[in-house]
């Protein structure tokens, strides 16, 4: 009998090379993407048989529309359903933008809480799987990026109580907590103006920059990420809810969890070169003197 896996976000990255291994081990993956990036997935068409459909998380009626045609094509019988589109921003977390900060949240949480609401019913049919992308900024306040850490302790809360609602189905859920993976996730975060903002001083594009390159810098590949994941997926005794893969993934979750957050927070800040530009702030704060032009 035909297994079917639905991916989101799987035309590069670590979508792409899950798409690989689920393939590989014989599964007929359905790989869905933003309609205009869909066609970096046509090698996996081409060497596989990968099913893509343009699909838009973010539009509900896309969502639907999709969801009739993967029910034709599954027969309504869903193994896998993966959660794993995502984009990320940059900034301080009290200047956001507002129209990016609405795309982040309907991408990383509304978009999966969607496709899941109208796939499960497909996945309690094969007592299957339902699987999301949450990362170690869930665990930990990663420099110049609170609103994407937040989508992801978002969206392992939402799935964390799914893992229960879940269980009398028989459907496994599992949230991986990410560490670092070598892929283009917050390569637009690079940053070189920030215009009229608190945060302007001496150091602190150098220190947006490090944090932006959180992923180019200690990782390991997104082929080696997607082979540890999908072993544990493929295992018959359920490996537990949080998955850690990705480097220094549960080194990251142990330190939230047993370290003072003092001391999280002057690690987290030394390591992206955030201390000097906090400082630098605090001392100009104190002279009453700010950077940012009064509205």
């Amino acid at each position: 009998m035909t297994k079917y896996a639905l991916i989101t976000g799987a035309s590069s990255g670590i979508g792409y090379n899950l798409a690989i291994e689920l393939l590989k081990r014989g599964y007929k993956v359905i790989g869905c993407s933003p309609p205009q990036v869909i066609f970096e997935q046509k090698p996996l068409e081409e060497e596989y048989g990968l099913i893509s459909i343009p699909l838009d998380i973010t539009n509900v009626e896309n969502i639907k529309s999709v969801h009739e045609e993967v029910k034709k094509i599954t027969n309504n019988q869903l193994s896998i359903l993966y959660n794993n589109a995502g984009i990320s921003m940059a900034g301080p977390a009290i200047e956001m933008d507002e129209k990016r900060l609405d795309k982040l949240f309907q991408v990383n949480v509304l978009g999966h809480i969607n496709m899941t609401k109208w796939f499960a019913p497909m996945v309690i049919n094969t007592k299957g799987t339902i699987v999301f992308t949450s990362s170690i900024a869930a665990r930990v306040p990663l420099s110049w990026v609170s609103a994407y850490n937040s989508t992801k302790a978002a969206i392992d809360a939402y799935a964390l109580t799914l893992h229960g609602e879940m269980a009398p189905f028989g459907v496994r859920v599992h949230s991986v907590i990410t560490g670092g993976v070598d892929t283009a996730i917050c390569d637009a975060n690079v940053c070189s103006a920030l215009g009229d903002s608190y945060y302007d001083v001496p150091g602190v594009y150098d220190s947006m920059n490090a944090s932006a390159m959180m992923s180019r810098d200690v990782n390991i590949s997104p082929q080696k990420y997607a082979k540890e994941v999908v072993r544990d997926l493929m295992k018959w005794r359920d490996p537990g809810f949080n998955l850690y893969h990705g480097a220094r993934s549960y080194f990251v979750h142990w330190v939230s969890r047993y370290l003072p957050l003092w001391l999280v927070e002057f690690g987290v800040q030394f390591h992206f070169k955030q201390l000097r530009v906090l400082r630098t702030i605090a001392k100009l704060a104190k002279l009453g003197r700010f950077t940012k032009r009064e509205q």
